[in-house]
């Protein structure tokens, strides 16, 4: 139920799909960590049906992975590894919280047995996820009396709380992948994991309380995830990402162009007719923008107000001017403090166990989540 473990110190492939590229990383898990060979293939910035997007994004895959297993070998490292991790995001994936509670008449020591009757009991209860769709299940949290513990068998307490956290996947997609990963990685088993569970890994990492709101923006779509104290509370896609704004901005103009112009801006390095046209289009553009968050961040806020904490998950160049965005925008009555949102742009440089020798990894925050999702978890 809750997936394989490869050991502590081997080398393992890292796969991380999202809804226009897809990455590959090799990865010696056990301490810091090290990355050993990397390589994102991206698809070209138009509009495609969910099919063709589906291919494309398992040829991306597989071009990532044929380059990533080319250096790894330039390099002098192992032909064989133990295990691929693979890490599918949206607009892949869905993912749903899920709780069980026992209250004993004493205090008692907590069993193993009991914790995995509660994890079954939450799991079960979970009607969200077709069963032939489901692309991982497993505990996120245990708090014993109220408290959070990682290792609670052995410890006495009298009430348990388990959360868990159950993850369904785009069917063809998955299968696709999996034929996929076999060619590339014939000797590993697979291991399969959802975005939204990096995202915690991430989050947790980067904030000891863990309460906050994550915007993960990319190709395709746009994920937005409410976490209260390391658990899901709510989460809302959004299926328009880098591709549908930035086309908003500069309409029939090429994508890229718009990506690198805005870079410009944001560097303060651009001052033409061109940089001034694209100025007035975004402010005319962001009233729509403006709607399309608040419709979501309603969504979210419905049964309960949101944290003014928010962590910012984007492309780099964009980065900038969408957490200007969201501190900017009133976005006051979706927060609890009624407070603007106070924005922090994700950088992987941040998580232990990515390797600082090897900066340009830093500018892809996917694959560095699941990196550190994967050596967080064979680190244990």
């Amino acid at each position: 139920m809750f997936g394989k473990k490869a050991s502590a110190g081997g080398v393992v492939a890292v796969v991380d799909i999202e809804s226009g590229s897809a990455g590959v990383a090799i990865v010696k898990t056990g301490g810091p960590g090290q990355v050993l060979a990397y390589a994102r293939e991206h698809l070209s910035l138009e509009e495609r049906a969910k099919e063709s997007l589906r291919s494309a994004i398992i040829q991306a895959l597989v071009a990532a992975g044929e380059k990533a297993l080319t250096a790894h070998a330039n390099n002098g490292g192992p032909k064989q590894l133990s295990a691929c991790y693979c890490v599918i995001g949206a607009p892949w994936t869905s993912s749903f919280a899920g709780s069980a509670r026992s209250k004993l008449e004493h205090p008692a020591v907590i069993t193993d047995k009991q914790i995995s009757a509660l994890a079954k009991q939450a799991l079960a209860d979970q009607k969200d996820i077709d069963p032939a769709n489901l692309l991982e299940a497993n505990v996120s949290r245990v708090l014993l009396n109220g408290y959070p513990t990682s290792e609670p068998e052995g410890k006495r307490a009298q009430v348990i709380d388990v959360f868990t956290l159950t993850s369904g996947c785009d069917a063809d997609l998955k299968s696709a992948a999996a034929e996929s990963l076999a060619k590339l990685f014939p000797d590993a088993d697979i291991v399969w994991r959802s975005s939204a569970r990096a995202t915690f890994s991430a989050v947790k990492q980067l904030d000891p309380v863990e309460t906050c709101l994550v915007i993960d923006m990319g190709t395709e779509a746009t994920d937005l995830i409410g976490l209260r104290k390391g658990m899901l509370e709510q989460r809302v896609l959004i299926e328009q990402g880098v591709r549908k704004v930035l086309a908003t901005f500069a309409k029939d103009k090429p994508v890229e162009e718009t990506i690198a112009l805005i870079d410009m801006l944001e560097k303060d390095q651009c001052e033409t007719d061109v940089c001034e046209a694209l100025r007035q289009s975004i402010a005319k553009a962001e009233p729509e923008l403006v709607h399309l968050f608040g419709e979501a961040l309603a969504k979210l806020s419905a049964t309960r107000k949101l944290p003014d904490e928010l962590v910012l998950i984007a492309p780099p160049a964009l980065a900038p001017w969408l957490s200007r965005f969201f501190a900017r925008i009133d976005f006051t009555q979706f927060t609890a403090t009624t407070k603007p949102f106070s924005v922090r742009i994700f950088s992987g440089a941040e998580l232990p166990g990515i390797p600082h020798n090897d900066p340009s990894i830093f500018a892809d925050p996917s694959i560095c989540m699941a990196c550190g999702l994967v050596n967080m978890e064979l680190s244990r």
